[in-house]
């Protein structure tokens, strides 16, 4: 901003001086926080650094035993991902007996992609044709028993009238 713009404004060149005065006080303080940040990142990373050739020099193989736990831990979180993925996809193909199913698949063969198996449907063909009673069916069980025909005059049971009592004790009438 230039002096001529705040007087093209309508400010006198005394209001103008004040504007700037005002202005170079607030970016004054602006930048000495900018320095004092800068000050106190640059005396961190030197901090940083002095700590991480110490922690070399007093223990070397540290560096190598983290990338191993790193690996590990993700090569545990792979298989977790994998078995949950797995467990869900037998769940969606009506599988009775996970563990018997699993017996019957070859692992090296399946591989995940995202949330699904890649592979798993075509291993679960032969399982369900040999032994297709690891996995659930859609067909309804048959009806063994179905309620006897009779007339229901609409006169209440023992129970049905003892449950209508305690309603009406507890204020509970018709539910």
């Amino acid at each position: 901003m230039k002096k001529e713009e705040l007087t093209a404004l309508g400010l006198t060149d005394n209001q103008a001086a004040k504007v700037f005065e005002l202005h170079g006080k607030e970016l004054t303080k602006l930048q000495n926080s900018v320095t004092t940040l800068t000050t106190d990142r640059d005396g961190l990373k030197t901090q940083l650094e002095t700590a991480n050739t110490k922690l070399a020099g007093y223990y070397p193989e540290w560096k190598t035993k983290v990338e191993t736990a790193e690996q590990n831990a993700k090569k545990q979180l792979d298989e977790l991902k994998f078995s949950y993925a797995l467990n869900d996809a037998l769940k969606a193909a009506k599988v009775r007996d996970a563990v018997s199913v699993k017996a019957h698949l070859k692992a090296d063969a399946l591989k995940l992609d995202g949330k699904t198996i890649l592979g798993l449907k075509e291993q679960l063909e032969t399982p369900k044709a040999d032994k297709g009673f690891l996995f659930g069916s859609d067909e309804k069980p048959p009806i063994f028993s179905k309620p006897t025909p009779g007339s229901q005059t609409g006169a209440l049971t023992d129970n049905e009238k003892a449950n209508a009592a305690l309603r009406e004790a507890f204020g509970r009438k018709g539910e």
